[in-house]
């Protein structure tokens, strides 16, 4: 069996260091890597033309990842790259074979750790590529929400859209 050409790399917070030895090397073998550029930042990965390092194009597509079929491929996404993220995505146009992934901690994970809420009790929205007000229904006293948003800057956005729909003390 010929060795995935794509790597598809849970990273977090914590970089390089925070990576399996084995998602390591595939990040250094990898001729192209693919990422957010606060991913690409992460791993130590320049990003440019002519880099080695090529930024998520916007509005998200899979397309460039999918041109470099059959080279050494790397994709980096927050945690675990199958909850809301790319790895998803990618995985729905290729075989088994032609990947590999190597999950970190998701997103939902370590959130819920750090606030000591339930997993189970807690409603995730990828609004990465939606309207704000795909989270209206879920809006209620109590209710705990875990909204994942496309980068920093969509945060105070997202806070006064909130605040607009009368859940301004939200935290």
């Amino acid at each position: 069996m010929a060795e995935p050409w794509l790597s598809i790399i849970g990273i977090g917070e914590d970089g390089r260091e925070g990576l399996v030895p084995a998602a390591l090397a595939a990040l250094e073998a990898a001729e192209v890597v693919f990422g957010g550029p606060r991913h690409l930042a992460l791993a130590g990965v320049a990003e440019g033309v002519g880099e080695r390092g090529q930024a998520w194009p916007v509005p998200f597509s899979v397309a460039p990842v999918l041109a470099h079929a059959g080279r050494r491929v790397a994709v980096l996404a927050s945690g675990d790259p199958f909850w809301h993220g790319a790895g998803g995505s990618l995985s729905r146009h290729l075989s088994p074979g032609d990947w590999r992934a190597f999950p970190a901690p998701s997103t939902l994970a370590l959130v819920t750790a750090r606030l000591g809420w339930r997993q189970e009790e807690v409603t995730t929205l990828a609004l990465h590529a939606a309207l704000f007000a795909e989270a209206r229904r879920h809006l209620a006293p109590g209710a705990r929400l875990l909204c994942l948003l496309r980068d920093g800057a969509a945060a105070p956005a997202f806070a006064q859209w909130l605040a607009s729909q009368g859940f301004g003390a939200s935290r």
